[in-house]
Parts: structure tokens; C-alpha cells; sequence
């Protein structure tokens, strides 16, 4: 009975950590469409292979992807920890913390290397040029929602959307 109940636990706390998941994918996606100013037509194409290019940029930061358990992100908190408690931390542990921020650097730069050709294909050269920096902008803003909510509790405030908030002043 302990079995069941823990696995129906886990697997509704799995399918809640898909759900905002997919949430924040879907907010980007809003975002960049807003932003870059994509079609229909070009969001068809641009849809499939964002997903993608965004399971691998989680994958190359070291984040969990769905129901997979990854040695990266052991990795990602392990240079956490060494660069918080850098006061503490011999040379070497500084030094191994370092190696691995320009590890995941470089795994980042890989996968954005890896698709640039193929947003090529999907995106004008206008829209080429504003993705990279968009996309990091939306990226870092999520980032700060999820690590400061705002209202936690409040039911009364209403999130909008990022491009409402604030326009970009290009």
C-alpha cells in the first residue's frame, strides 16, 4: 500500500513539474514570437525546433529533463557549493568549480553553434540577429521568476505577460 501511494506521489509530482515545464516553454515561445516578430508560418517551423534547441540548452546547463536523473546536475550543484563557500575552498576546489562553469559554457556554446544554421532556415536575417539576445533576456527573466516569485499566495495578483510588462525599447 506504502508502494502505491509513494508511486502515485511521484509520478503526480512529475507530471506538476512537466506541467510548469511546459508552462515556461510555452511563455518563451509567446515571448519570442512577440519579440522577433514571427509569422504563422515561420512559428509552424520555429515551434518544433526551438523545443528541441531548449531540451538540449537544459540538457547542456546540466537541468533535469523529463523523468531523466542526470549526472550534470550533481555537477551544476557541486559548483554551487564550492563557489559559495569559496572562502572556505582550497585552490583546487576553486579550480575544479571553474573548470566546470567553462565546461557547461562550452556545452551551452555547442548546442547554439549546433542550431544557429537550422534558425537560419526558419527566421529572417533581422530576426536572426535579435534571437540569441532575446532569447537570453526571456531566459534570465524566468530564471528570476522562479528563483522570486512574486505573490507567492496571492491569489489576487495577475501575472502577465513579459512583453506586456515591459516593452523593448529597439
Amino acid at each position: 500500500m506504502l508502494l502505491v501511494m509513494a508511486t502515485l506521489t511521484a509520478t503526480a509530482q512529475d507530471a506538476k513539474k512537466d506541467s510548469i515545464n511546459e508552462q515556461f516553454f510555452n511563455a518563451k515561445v509567446r515571448e519570442l514570437v512577440y519579440r522577433l516578430n514571427i509569422t504563422d508560418e515561420q512559428k509552424s517551423k520555429f515551434v518544433p525546433l526551438y523545443r528541441n534547441y531548449n531540451q538540449e540548452m537544459r540538457a547542456a546547463w546540466g537541468m533535469p529533463q523529463k523523468g531523466k536523473k542526470d549526472g550534470k546536475k550533481m555537477e551544476r550543484k557541486e559548483g554551487k557549493k564550492a563557489d559559495m563557500k569559496q572562502h572556505e575552498a582550497s585552490s583546487a576546489d576553486v579550480a575544479k568549480a571553474e573548470k566546470s562553469k567553462i565546461e557547461r559554457q562550452q556545452r551551452v556554446q555547442n548546442v547554439q553553434m549546433k542550431y544557429i544554421d537550422e534558425f537560419a532556415k526558419v527566421l529572417d536575417a533581422k530576426q536572426m540577429k535579435r534571437f540569441f539576445e532575446v532569447e537570453n533576456k526571456i531566459q534570465k527573466k524566468l530564471m528570476e521568476r522562479r528563483m522570486h516569485p512574486k505573490g507567492k499566495g496571492d491569489k489576487r495578483q495577475v501575472k502577465r505577460p513579459m512583453h506586456r510588462q515591459k516593452k523593448d525599447k529597439d
